[in-house]
């Protein structure tokens, strides 16, 4: 119960330093919103895959998945790697707040935003945009975006060891980031046979997209998972949980 309530306490007082800048938190529940509208008006009345489905059907939760994996990763990661260059990581050490409790605060943080951004992003689909939300859709859906948040948040801290300091960290992240945005299909669908697209399947920006799709596809009688799409985001995410309990700093790196 002490635990829990540090942690409950911790992500109170970290929520009002976030919303206290509002700058800040309008940009990023603002991009995805803006790409939904610019790849709405691009696209039209197209259809997915020689179907009757409109390919909004797909470009939105693709861009959902993108609002969910900037909260997660990318601005976790800078954010990370900044606070560690400029001394705050080291601080915090030095308070009676546990490390553990502060970084699982702050995961928490860049999840409940990420589920924000989710809230956001489909609702403005489903009023102008004529996205159909089937209600079968809504706990696997939870569940894929779930998993996908905790992938991403331990994706965001394992990157920060590859960060020398905070002025690398937009270009490291984004340097690993977007080439796997575009050859996953994030802003357009890929034919599964493309080579790209079956070398995306071995990260987890793809299989992640493909899930959220399928979970939110009306031509499915029920919310349909490969179960390969969830083992893979499942093993990135053990995988950069135990190379970042291993290799996560605390401290400034030294500059030569």
């Amino acid at each position: 119960m002490k635990s829990l309530r540090i942690v409950v306490s911790e992500l109170w007082y970290q929520q009002l330093a976030y919303w206290r800048n509002p700058v800040s938190a309008f940009f990023t529940f603002f991009m995805p919103v803006m790409f939904l509208v610019i790849f709405a008006s691009l696209y039209g009345n197209a259809h997915y895959d020689n179907s009757s489905l409109r390919l909004d059907q797909y470009f939105i939760p693709g861009i959902m998945t993108f609002g969910v994996i900037s909260a997660c990763y990318t601005n976790l990661a800078i954010t990370l790697s900044t606070q560690r260059e400029q001394g705050i990581l080291k601080r915090f050490r030095g308070t009676p707040l546990p490390p553990w409790a502060y970084m699982v605060v702050t995961v928490l943080n860049s999840v409940l935003r990420a589920l924000l951004l989710v809230a956001i992003t489909l609702g403005v689909g489903v009023a102008f945009y004529h996205f159909d939300f089937p209600s079968r859709a809504f706990a696997p859906l939870v569940m894929v975006v779930v998993l996908g948040s905790a992938t991403f948040c331990a994706l965001g801290v394992a990157v920060t060891v590859l960060i020398p300091n905070a002025d690398a960290a937009p270009a490291v992240v984004n340097g690993v980031y977007l080439p796997l945005m575009f050859i996953s299909g994030t802003f357009f669908p890929l034919s599964s046979s493309s080579v790209l697209a079956k070398i995306a399947l071995y990260f987890p920006i793809r299989p992640f997209i493909l899930s959220s799709f399928n979970t939110l596809d009306p031509r499915l009688a029920t919310s349909s998972i490969n179960a390969a799409w969830l083992y893979n985001l499942a093993i990135w995410l053990v995988v950069a949980l135990v190379f970042s309990i291993r290799r996560f700093t605390w401290l400034p790196r030294r500059r030569s």
